[in-house]
């Protein structure tokens, strides 16, 4: 039998990785403002990992940034698995220069409620 804490301590971590995911999210969504001015052919993000440390650069077009967007539970994440958190989301795609991620879970709950409607 589990053990209830431990739950509630998976759970408390799996918030915790969402919310900071979401947080870079919207980050890249005023970042992807300013692109949208000056038009870059490849364009800096900042990585959606679960790491609140990171800060690691991802060099996408704006149409690449858009089709992770389509989705609300997908992410992108520098293309190693020190960036991925496995026990919350899996890799939907690898391109080189990033990963697409999906949340599981909590955090797919999350990313649904919080990712604002696209403007295609």
């Amino acid at each position: 039998m589990t053990d209830p804490s431990t739950r509630l301590g998976d759970e408390a971590d799996a918030v915790r990785k969402a919310r900071n995911e979401i947080l870079l999210r919207k980050l890249n969504e005023r970042i992807e403002a300013h692109h949208l001015r000056v038009q870059p052919t490849v364009a800096e993000w900042v990585c959606e990992c679960a790491d609140e440390n990171c800060a690691q650069p991802i060099r996408m077009s704006i149409s690449e940034y858009e089709a992770v967007r389509v989705e609300p539970t997908h992410f992108f994440i520098a293309p190693t698995e020190e960036h991925l958190s496995s026990d919350i989301e899996y890799v939907v795609r690898r391109e080189p220069r990033y990963w697409v991620i999906a949340k599981m879970g909590v955090g797919a709950e999350m990313s649904r409620r919080e990712q604002e409607p696209r403007r295609l």
